[in-house]
């Protein structure tokens, strides 16, 4: 570290010459020039101090006759006759910036290594771009999320090495969740829903476990009595139910996890039931106790076979009945329905780990003779007000459809691929996980701004996998009975999408709606039924070819 200075110029020291009569006195001190000596001791040295050439005292030089410190002496610094440039002292027999206190001088310039960015508490130590140097630290502005630990701002959500607080490691292998370290050896993935989260219609198409993911014994589509064993994950057709998202999802999380190194096994079970509202399979009910029913086996089988064990999440696959019945308190019932099961599981498991719940919007609401539904908004309102418990994985628009309502097989199959990148990212890598959705709509004349929530950016409108139904989905509202129509839809950047519009709109309660809008008896699917155009550029490799993109979910928002 370098030398502090004191403020003042620093002082040339003075030989004390001796006297010619071997005495001194103030009035006495003689020098006999540039070559001679005095006579006399110095009255500042004992008899036996060293001297240099000329009778200095060391560490002094004589200098034209004058004993000087040529480590400290701006007119001969270094030696004699070497003076330093105007305004700068000698430092140590180098010309140098006299620096007052609380300064250093570091590349010739006085800085303050308590605050300088560029030398945080040591010369040359600078502190990353935009990081703050406090009390010779680099100290970061952390995100309100982050902590600071040492000189960086980290995550204890998602940080292995601070999971919870600072300096709280986790052991080798397992990752950082919500803060915890997560020692499951046995993940256990509850189903629910109506018959789309049973495969209703669905062919089977996965028939074998490339993995050691397991279902319980009585199969995916479990049920609450003989659950004696496990026996690896496939998907078995009863007569009118098939492949579900289950082997989908598994496949998946442990395909991704082998191949970064890991291992991530998991029992998946159902217990949903077809064309059932919220009201008959929330708590209480005799699919909700099935799914008790599971978990507790769960806990008992692994612990016989010695595995740790926890649920880690439950996946739902619902709304068309709750949108037959007309349901307006839907997102408050998803809210509770992923409450109950939580407190329930952590009952039963005693485990400290959270059980987010992870769904898909409903998009065959056409099939029922509407052209618009209210529950995909409640859908994307239940995960806006939890967002740390509830996921959208994503709308199904995009997906092959048997009858317009039910999945082929493999769009099961696909649907428990997209149920999949959203498990690992929230349960294995600890990250957020937020739909394509929009993050603000503004206006300024004729121009309507969409900013998206974009995961994988950029944005692109694709006609080639979802065909267009006009305006790639778009659709713009107000109270006018007469909206402008929209005049052209462009992307304005790797995030936004900018509508312009035929005229500045004069009505009130202005809205943009994208995929919200069909025709009442079509299919759903990705050339029927209520559906747009844009998507991300997620580039995730599914395990059966199928393009893993995000697509922009069905939304009605305000125009803020």
């Amino acid at each position: 570290m370098p030398v502090r200075v004191r403020p003042s110029l620093v002082l040339v020291l003075l030989c004390a010459c001796p006297s010619a009569a071997g005495t001194t006195t103030e009035d006495t001190v003689a020098s006999t020039g540039s070559g001679g000596a005095a006579t006399g001791e110095p009255t500042s040295t004992g008899p036996d101090a060293p001297t240099t050439a000329g009778g200095c005292p060391a560490p002094l030089a004589e200098c034209d006759g004058a004993c000087v410190d040529v480590a400290h002496d701006p007119a001969h610094c270094g030696g004699c006759d070497s003076p330093c440039d105007a305004g700068l002292a000698c430092l140590e027999g180098q010309c140098g910036v006299a620096c007052g206190p609380g300064t250093a001088t570091c590349d010739g310039a006085c800085v303050d290594l308590e605050v300088d960015p560029s030398h945080c508490g040591a010369c040359d130590r600078a502190c990353d771009p935009g990081v703050a140097c406090v009390a010779a630290t680099c100290v970061p502005g952390c995100a309100p999320e982050q902590a600071l630990c040492g000189e960086a701002c980290v995550d204890p959500g998602n940080d292995e090495a601070h999971c919870g607080g600072c300096d709280t490691a986790c052991p080798s292998g397992q990752p950082c969740v919500y803060g915890q370290c997560v020692g499951v050896g046995l993940h256990h993935l509850l189903i629910s829903g109506q018959s789309l989260s049973t495969g209703s219609g669905s062919v089977v198409v996965s028939v074998e476990q490339p993995f050691a993911n397991v279902s319980f014994n009585t199969g995916v589509r479990a049920g609450g009595v003989g659950l004696t064993g496990f026996i690896p994950l496939i998907e078995t057709w009863n007569g009118g139910e098939g492949e579900t998202i289950a082997s989908g999802a598994a496949n998946l999380v442990s395909q991704l996890e082998q191949d970064r190194g890991g291992s991530h096994k998991i029992l998946a079970s159902a217990h949903g039931v077809g064309g059932q509202p919220y009201g008959a399979l929330k708590k209480g009910t005799a699919p909700y106790a099935n799914g008790v029913a599971q978990v507790t086996a769960g806990v008992a089988l692994a612990a016989m076979a010695g595995e740790a064990y926890a649920v880690r999440a439950v996946a739902i696959v619902h709304g068309e009945s709750d949108h037959l019945g007309g349901n307006l308190a839907y997102a408050e019932d998803l809210l509770a329905w992923q409450s109950d099961y939580e407190a329930d599981v952590k009952a039963i498991t005693a485990q400290p780990y959270p059980v987010p719940m992870f769904l898909c919007q409903m998009s065959s609401w056409t099939m029922y003779g509407s052209s618009v539904s209210r529950i995909p908004g409640e859908q994307l309102a239940a995960a806006r007000a939890r967002p740390d418990r509830i996921f959208v994985v994503g709308p199904k628009y995009m997906l092959p459809y048997v009858d317009g309502v039910h999945l082929t097989g493999e769009g099961s199959r696909w649907l428990g691929e997209y149920y999949a990148k959203a498990y690992r990212r929230v349960l294995v890598e600890g990250l957020p996980w937020r739909p394509l959705a929009p993050r603000s709509i503004t206006r300024e004349g004729a121009v309507v701004t969409v900013e998206f929530e974009v995961l994988t950016p950029p944005l692109v409108l694709d006609e080639l996998l979802v065909s267009n139904p006009g305006n790639y989905g778009f659709e713009f509202t107000d109270s006018s009975g007469a909206p402008p129509a929209i005049a052209a839809v462009a992307l304005a950047g790797p995030t936004t999408v900018q509508l312009t519009l035929a005229a500045e709109p004069v009505g009130g309660n202005q809205r943009v709606r994208y995929a919200a809008t069909g025709v009442p008896g079509v299919s759903a699917g990705p050339t029927t039924g209520a559906r747009g155009n844009l998507r991300d550029s997620d580039a995730t490799v599914s395990r059966h070819g199928y393009s893993l993109f995000n697509w922009a979910v069905h939304f009605d928002e305000p125009v803020q």
